[in-house]
């Protein structure tokens, strides 16, 4: 009965991609969202990023948000500065350590990427892609 139903296999899918990330991720000392939050950070102008985007952005509470960020810290990644447009919240910047990363951080997803799509066709990833998309298109009108 639950086989059929998309919510159900997107949780799955997602679960497989956790534990898939672990194989890739755990020998450069990250966790997933570790990943992404760095991912965000180099993508976004450097002195930009908040706390509150990272939370909006990846949908994750503040507590949780707090210990990744402490953590990225503690393990010399990021480094929390006064935010020159507004004295009472921080920005969020990369460390030379972590910039340093990038390349290593691009070529982490490719392989990330690589080995959770391997079992599909080129024209399988362009059409999961596209539908990933719609199904997201609603969470855009909602907003």
């Amino acid at each position: 009965m639950y086989q059929d139903k998309i919510a159900i296999w997107l949780k799955i899918v997602n679960l497989e991609c956790d534990k898939l990330s672990v194989t890739v991720l755990e020998p450069h000392d990250l966790t997933l969202t570790q990943y992404k939050v760095l991912k965000f950070l180099l993508q976004s102008p450097e002195g930009t990023v908040r706390q509150v985007d990272i939370e909006q952005n990846f949908f994750i509470r503040n507590p949780t948000v707090t210990r990744i960020l402490q953590t990225l810290e503690r393990k010399g990644l990021i480094l929390r500065k006064n935010n020159p447009q507004d004295n009472r919240s921080k920005v969020i910047c990369l460390t030379e350590k972590a910039k340093s990363m990038e390349k290593l951080l691009y070529q982490l997803g490719d392989e990330l990427e690589e080995k959770f799509t391997s079992s599909l066709t080129a024209e399988d990833k362009r059409e999961l892609l596209r539908l990933l998309k719609k199904i997201l298109s609603r969470r855009e009108n909602d907003v």
